[in-house]
């Protein structure tokens, strides 16, 4: 019994690791868009077997990032404005509900962690660190978010939302500062809003972001594949 344990846990842990490092490989273009790639050359470039690559893929699949092609292989999808924008309506529904839950049920401790990472993103922005690194800190204070929200159905509808949009992030980081730097001070204003357990505040917030997030999320995405690899 003991054994079957503790392979459960190795093999979920190999799951989670997957399902981590595929999504950051799509979400960086270490895997371009319009490319297909087999289960097999994934597993062997993780160095994880293909069973937990296999659940990983699974796992993913709600992101939108992907396509299984029958026969032939895992497709990378290129994702329009259009879906992006839509995307957007759905997600800000869920986005108000899980930051008005994060404000009044946050703990002492997860607003401390909210005001930690909101210093941090300024300071990234400030410095232009490289756009992994504020790609992290946003990815933490969402699970951070859905977290204090006590609600733990509100992550499992959100979650997978934002990985299209850490992808647009990422890609277009550097391609108008002035925007990127706005996205990431509402990020930082929203995180120290609900930190305060400022209900009102932190919707205001939030609705200046995705105001500046539409406006990101309209950038051409043909910039996408010729983008520098080393941003």
């Amino acid at each position: 019994m003991k054994k079957d344990k503790f392979e459960k846990k190795n093999v979920d842990f190999l799951v989670d690791e997957a399902s981590r490092r595929i999504e950051e490989m799509i979400v960086t273009a270490e895997l371009k868009p319009g490319v297909i790639v087999s289960e097999k050359e994934i597993s062997e470039h993780l160095g994880i077997g293909r069973t937990p690559v296999r659940e990983a893929l699974k796992r993913l699949e709600g992101t939108h990032m992907f396509k299984f092609l029958p026969r032939k292989g895992i497709l990378i999808r290129v994702v329009t404005v259009d879906e992006l924008l839509l995307q957007m309506e759905p997600r800000k529904v869920l986005e108000e509900l899980v930051v008005k839950r994060a404000a009044k049920y946050a703990f002492p401790e997860e607003r401390e962690q909210l005001r930690k990472l909101a210093t941090e993103y300024r300071k990234i922005t400030e410095e232009w660190a490289p756009a992994i690194e504020a790609l992290r800190i946003d990815d933490e204070f969402n699970r951070l978010l859905c977290k204090a929200s006590k609600n733990p159905f509100i992550g499992q509808m959100l979650l997978p939302q934002h990985a299209l949009a850490r992808r647009q992030y990422y890609l277009n980081y550097f391609i108008d500062k002035e925007l990127t730097a706005r996205v990431n001070d509402s990020h930082a204003r929203l995180m120290d809003a609900v930190a305060d357990g400022n209900v009102e505040k932190a919707l205001a917030e939030l609705d200046e972001l995705f105001v500046n997030l539409k406006q990101f999320n309209s950038i051409s995405l043909s910039t996408w594949i010729q983008l520098d690899q080393d941003h």
